[in-house]
């Protein structure tokens, strides 16, 4: 027993200096992939990494003081499965009929000991299937290879570390640590319901990793500053080896000069050669940009370094004089460093208390642009106006920028078609987004609802419930009609093809139409997902006819009404603040209900104007709204905070198109004048 507990104390002891040498990786990792870094994730990788360790420990530890030490009972491996079952019988005095000897036999090392090899893997079993949604059948698998890995590694001395075996290679071990993982993986089945999704709380991270956060940008800046560092150290041990004769050539410049020249290379030349990006920037996937997504110019990118080294770095040179940076490159650090005047002393302590104010000065704004939302913005940014945004957010940015009214979109859809791209295809592509959407908050298979209304919206809402149902997805679509009664092409043919597909491959998919209240109530109340496509773009009005008014009103109170708990995320802020909706009591006011569909809108919330942002009554309020080809201009207006997180669906590369767009309405404008 004190063998396991020392094997352990020493992993906590080493498990520091793995955490530090894996943070680096760790962070750019997310980073790249994911854009932010969750805490959940994040303990989840190192509580991994730890218990990896102890593991390893209690396998291999202690290890022999003499490589060639040859340890009799562990030359020969034990092959016969079981066999621990038969030495406890025959060596010790338990009797299932005599209670008086089962606690004694608990302390048995026979017992004792097949216990530790089955707890050993336990946890092994429990992150197979919470962090890495592993199945039984691969969770087994799994088990089996590790605690193999674990075997070999002993019948190997270590893989010939050691010349001869100091550990048993036990068959009865396989069983028992492999056991043990399916343990595991069975223990945290309960837990699951209670935990956060793991695949949900990375798509978390990728949504919050449009943002730039302080974090990141002190990481590249660091990184940047590491590189920097350390050319600018290299090229001074250079400069004093050509100096003192070690290579001919004579002396080169001051070594701080090298410094300078350094730091202007990796701040100054990399990121204006790289369109914005430093080094360290291209690996954490961010870039230099202005303030609303415009590439920068190159005399930008100096005046935002060149105002961060006069901030920083000037103050310090006039401090103690211009040979400091030659003490830097040559790495006198010590007594031999020369020591400041008097004069140069004062102004130290006036530097120091300079960098301390700007120090606190970026903290109070990291936290307050945290607290915010908003992007943390530095003085030398405002200067030189420019801002560090990250890849996806320039990207993002960009797209916003691209808003076209409502009949710009009739007529893109329109080119779209000439070019070969019927809008049948747009509405199979539409569809299958927001299913993607849907499938990417509701991981696993659950009840959905498909509210579908009789024009084209509808009709992506149709291709949407089949997509769903394909993938497994209980899906319950809501329509005004039988699919034989619409009159809006393409919407009437992809019913039909939706309906016979759903027919023919089985697919759990139902159709309600016209449903009562009670029925659609019903169907609301399992559903994990609401899609809205009821109303499109063409929608404008105050009132919302029936009966989409009242699938539009039931969907809202089974959203809103309930336990007032935490929602998903940050899906459980409330839909839309103080305004038009609160002076008519809207229940948008409420927080998002314990157990609440998550609500997809499709291009725009049932109810809400995509021109002008107008909400009629009643409006959809939707946790994310997937809109097509371009935004529009009502859903960035202010009561359009019913549609949620807004995402973009390209369906296709809409710039030829919209570039042929603009030059039909100037030659008409040309034409008109």
């Amino acid at each position: 027993m004190n063998v396991y507990v020392s094997d352990i104390t020493l992993a906590v002891a080493s498990f520091p200096l793995i955490a530090l040498a894996i943070t680096l990786p760790y962070l750019v990792y997310q980073y790249r992939k994911a854009g932010s870094v969750p805490w959940l994730r994040t303990f989840a990788v190192y509580s991994f990494a730890f218990y990896l360790l102890c593991a390893y420990f209690l396998v291999l530890l202690p290890l022999p003081a003499d490589r060639s030490v040859v340890v009799p009972y562990a030359q020969t491996p034990q092959l016969v499965p079981f066999s621990f079952v038969r030495e406890f019988l025959a060596e010790t005095t338990f009797s299932l009929g005599d209670p008086a000897t089962w606690l004694p036999t608990l302390r048995d090392p026979y017992v004792y000991e097949a216990v530790f090899n089955v707890l050993l893997l336990v946890p092994l079993g429990m992150y197979l299937r919470y962090y890495f949604r592993r199945t039984w059948r691969q969770t087994l698998l799994i088990g089996f290879l590790v605690t193999l890995s674990f075997e070999t590694t002993q019948l190997t001395g270590l893989w010939g570390l050691y010349e001869h075996p100091y550990r048993l290679f036990d068959v009865d071990d396989l069983i028992l640590n492999t056991l043990g993982a399916m343990v595991g993986f069975w223990a945290v089945g309960p837990a699951l319901r209670v935990l956060p999704d793991i695949r949900l709380v990375a798509l978390e991270a990728r949504e919050a990793g449009v943002r730039a956060s302080a974090t990141r940008r002190a990481l590249s800046f660091a990184i940047d500053l590491s590189l920097a560092c350390a050319a600018a150290v290299l090229l001074g041990a250079l400069n004093i080896a050509i100096s003192t004769g070690s290579f001919p050539g004579g002396k080169w410049f001051g070594s701080g000069w090298l410094a300078r020249a350094s730091f202007a290379f990796f701040f100054g030349i990399v990121p204006i050669a790289f369109r914005g990006r430093t080094f360290g920037q291209m690996l954490l996937k961010l870039r230099i940009v202005r303030p609303n997504a415009d590439p920068v110019r190159w005399y930008q990118i100096l005046a935002r370094y060149g105002l961060l080294f006069l901030f920083a770095w000037a103050p310090f040179e006039i401090a103690f004089g211009v040979g400091m940076l030659d003490v830097f490159a040559e790495g006198r650090f010590g007594w031999s460093a020369p020591l400041p005047s008097m004069e140069g002393a004062s102004t130290t302590w006036v530097w120091l208390a300079f960098m301390a104010l700007w120090i606190a000065t970026l903290v109070v704004r990291a936290v307050r642009a945290k607290l915010r939302g908003a992007p943390f913005v530095m003085l030398n940014g405002v200067l030189s106006n420019t801002r560090v945004m990250t890849e996806a957010g320039v990207a993002l940015m960009r797209k916003q920028r691209t808003v076209l009214d409502v009949d710009e979109v009739r007529a893109l859809e329109g080119l779209i078609a000439q070019d070969g791209t019927p809008l049948s295809e747009l509405m199979e592509r539409a569809g299958r987004a927001v299913a993607e959407e849907v499938r990417a908050w509701v991981p696993d298979p659950a009840p959905v609802v498909v509210l579908a209304g009789a024009g084209n919206n509808g009709g992506d809402g149709w291709v949407c419930a089949r997509a769903l149902a394909e993938e497994g997805y209980p899906v319950t679509l809501v329509a005004p009609d039988i699919a034989e009664r619409m009159k809006v092409e393409p919407a009437r043919s992809t019913a039909l093809a939706v309906f016979a597909d759903a027919a023919r491959n089985a697919l759990p998919l139902r159709v309600l139409v016209a449903p009562d209240a009670d029925v659609l109530e019903g169907a609301l109340e399992g559903a994990r997902a609401v899609v809205d496509a009821i109303l499109g773009t063409g929608f404008s009005g105050e009132e919302v006819r029936e009966p989409s008014a009242s699938w539009i009103r039931a969907a809202n109170r089974r959203r809103f009404e309930g336990a007032r708990r935490a929602g998903r995320g940050r899906h459980r802020k409330r839909a839309c603040e103080r305004g038009d909706h609160e002076r008519r009591g809207d229940r948008s006011l409420l927080p998002k209900a314990h157990g609440a569909p998550f609500a997809v809108a499709v291009d725009v919330p049932s109810g809400l104007s995509a021109q002008s942002g107008r909400a009629a009554r009643p409006c959809f309020f939707a946790d994310l709204t997937v809109t097509m080809l371009a935004f529009k201009p009502g859903l960035s207006s202010p009561a359009a905070r019913a549609c949620g997180t807004i995402r973009l669906a390209s369906l296709v590369d809409i710039g030829p198109h919209l570039k042929r767009l603009r030059g039909e309405q100037d030659g008409q404008t040309r034409s008109a004048e």
